[in-house]
């Protein structure tokens, strides 16, 4: 095992430690191993689950979780942070809508509703929230480069007389929002990737049956 220089930090992170359950090499400062699921503790040694469940009050199924190598939200964090990042997308759905074709109340309360909740139901099957935000990035960049042909095109609602700005500006302001939107959806889900997996790749790249671990020992 690896001594405790390595697992206090101090040492050279890329020595590696059996699994004290089933002895796969892991890197000193894993916390859990990805074949047997085991936890570890900073010292090395494994912990017990029933002392993990007790540090929560929570139901253990609303814990993150792992399948096929990837880490997943709960269903229900999922579908509250689904709703959350859908939220800014019922407006301008409605705007859209209304580009085309005049709203009465109840239809643009119907309309709103469905901008929101349709995306929501989608974003919620994302892996993490941080992959929902990112689809939700997207999903504002295309509605934004939408509003411009909205506005052009549209019929008996919203028309371009009906603004104080130039088309052209509002087209200009639409494609500098959409392209930031599109930016900060590939920062996020860069972030979203590696909380997915980036620490199982650690793990799989320590593995004597990995790919990784076979180019080195060639």
């Amino acid at each position: 095992m690896a001594d405790s220089g390595d697992r206090d930090g101090t040492g050279d992170d890329s020595e590696t430690f059996p699994c004290p359950d089933c002895g796969d090499p892991l890197p000193a400062d894993a916390r859990f191993c990805p074949r047997c699921a085991t936890p570890i503790g900073e010292d090395g040694e494994a912990v017990d689950r029933s002392d993990l469940d007790a540090r929560f009050d929570e139901d253990p199924t609303e814990l993150p979780s792992v399948e096929a190598g990837e880490r997943r939200a709960s269903g229900r964090a999922m579908v509250v942070a689904g709703l959350a990042v859908a939220l800014p997308l019922a407006p301008l759905a409605l705007f859209l809508v209304n580009t085309v074709r005049a709203q009465s109340v109840w239809s643009a309360g119907l309309v709103f509703l469905g901008g929101w909740l349709a995306p929501a139901a989608y974003l919620a099957r994302a892996r993490v929230p941080a992959e929902a935000f990112a689809r939700s990035c997207y999903l504002v960049a295309a509605g934004t480069a939408l509003i411009p042909v909205g506005l052009r095109f549209g019929g008996n609602g919203v028309a371009a007389g009906d603004l104080s700005v130039s088309v052209a500006t509002v087209t200009a302001v639409a494609l500098v929002v959409a392209g930031l939107a599109v930016l900060l959806g590939r920062v996020m889900h860069g972030q979203a990737t590696r909380r997915v997996s980036g620490d199982l790749r650690a793990f799989e790249a320590a593995r004597p049956d990995s790919e990784d671990a076979g180019e080195r020992e060639g």
